[in-house]
């Protein structure tokens, strides 16, 4: 009985070894820091969020609701600066020095889709971002 309990765990070990080596022998190839998924459904490793399509009056309404928000970007700090002479476009990448916020719960509770975006206010500008890329998904003046 005692020889079975010390071989228990080495072959708990080799089990678990050889479901790892078939599984990344079966997945087409990982980049690294990719997490390997051994239960089903496989998770994307490059997740995209939904197209976001915002019509005029909900523009109106992020508009209603950040005006009562102080986070438009000021170039006065070390991080910012560089960003002033970004030029904002659909599909561009915002800086790294910029911070982008939540958008506020009253929002997200009548919009859903929003819930996954984050804004910037910037040069007079709203810009809704994509957190996971960076990217600019929507723009719209701030007045």
């Amino acid at each position: 009985m005692r020889a079975i309990l010390h071989q228990l765990p080495t072959a708990v070990c080799v089990a678990a070894l050889t479901v790892t080596a078939a599984t990344a022998q079966n997945s087409s190839q990982p980049e690294p820091g990719d997490v390997i998924q051994s239960v089903p459904p496989p998770v994307s490793q490059k997740p995209e969020l939904p197209p976001l399509n915002i019509t005029d009056d909900q523009r109106a309404k992020i508009k209603q609701v950040l005006r009562t928000k102080n986070t438009e970007v000021t170039f006065q700090l070390k991080t910012t600066k560089p960003a002033q002479s970004f030029d904002p476009a659909l599909g561009a990448k915002i800086p790294t020095g910029l911070k982008a916020h939540s958008l506020p719960p009253p929002l997200i509770y009548e919009m859903p889709a929003l819930k996954q975006y984050t804004y910037l206010k910037f040069k007079g500008q709203v810009l809704i971002v994509n957190p996971m890329t960076g990217k600019i998904a929507d723009m719209f003046s701030e007045t």
